[in-house]
């Protein structure tokens, strides 16, 4: 379901969700028990998409990843993110950027002060690192392109904080209105965007924030995404770190509002849409991600995105051989 679908249908049952249709924490169920799963809602645009949000209240958000980098120009908000395994205290005017793949979810520790307002955009892979070729090629070094990779998490300042601004603002007007020839208009000042965070990030005109200290949750974290293939439990991660079994599954109750369970789960899954990705045999990918069988895979890949793995395997290189 495209971006802009799922908006109108919500907006068209903001009142009651009356059957077919049932609201969960992870999409719209239908009559048939078919899931259509926000995160693997689908871009409008083949290029590029821009929406404003806003979150009033502390909201659950599950582990996920996008097939497009996201940004994230945070307006406001008290927070933390998560992306892979590392976590990061967010501020106002803070850019998020995550890659395609990339495991990603913000972090509520607390009840919002003040709404958590964002300017989203989403990029088509391909047409970002078309953006990035062009960019070194222009620089005489191309060869060097695929080093170079921005920062998670970037704080701009001053100048280059309201030229930011002032272009997302743009982005937004444009793609409200759809005006003749607006898609390659807001391309056009994506570019202008693009030129200034990799000119900031060789020549450092704003802070990069650091990740926060490494804790007990942290170091949990960073040994499920280097053991996604072995054996996962609260016994085999307690007798790793020394730590009860209770305290590890209250640490991340308290820490991500989830179970541990439903965290590897996810972690497990998001690596497998990789691997599909990569062109991994289906039977290899659930090995790999450390399901006990297909079987099992494949009813927490419905469960979690709505969609079989062999019809998401068929969508991606749909979308892959148009562009």
């Amino acid at each position: 379901m495209k971006y802009s679908q799922m908006k109108r249908f919500l907006m068209e049952h903001k009142d009651s969700m009356k059957p077919p249709y049932i609201s969960t924490l992870d999409g719209i169920l239908t009559a048939g028990g078919e899931l259509i799963g926000y995160q693997e809602l689908e871009m409008d645009s083949p290029y590029l998409d821009v929406h404003e949000d806003t979150s009033y209240t502390k909201d659950y958000v599950t582990l996920h990843s996008h097939e497009f980098y996201e940004l994230l120009f945070c307006r406001s908000g008290n927070l933390q993110y998560l992306i892979g395994n590392t976590r990061y205290q967010i501020r106002k005017n803070d850019i998020i950027l995550v890659p395609p793949g990339t495991s990603h979810r913000p972090l509520f520790l607390e009840q919002l002060r003040e709404p958590y307002q964002r300017t989203v955009l989403w990029i088509n892979n391909d047409f970002f690192e078309t953006c990035k070729q062009n960019f070194f090629a222009d620089t005489g070094s191309s060869q060097y392109a695929p080093q170079k990779q921005l920062p998670y998490v970037i704080r701009p300042e001053g100048t280059l904080l309201n030229q930011i601004d002032q272009l997302l603002a743009a982005l937004l007007y444009e793609g409200s209105t759809m005006r003749l020839g607006s898609e390659l208009y807001r391309m056009g000042l994506f570019l202008q965007l693009f030129c200034l965070f990799y000119r900031m990030n060789d020549h450092p005109q704003s802070d990069i924030p650091k990740p926060e200290n490494t804790g007990l949750l942290d170091q949990i974290l960073n040994y499920i995404e280097l053991h996604l293939s072995e054996d996962l439990s609260l016994a085999s991660i307690s007798a790793q770190f020394m730590v009860s079994q209770s305290t590890v599954s209250q640490l991340f109750k308290k820490q991500l509002d989830t179970g541990f369970y439903k965290i590897v789960t996810q972690r497990r899954l998001i690596e497998s849409k990789n691997l599909i990705n990569s062109g991994f045999p289906l039977k290899e990918v659930a090995e790999q991600c450390g399901f006990c069988d297909y079987s099992v895979f494949y009813k927490a890949f419905v469960k979690e995105y709505g969609i079989s793995p062999r019809s998401f395997r068929t969508r991606e290189k749909e979308t892959h051989d148009f562009y």
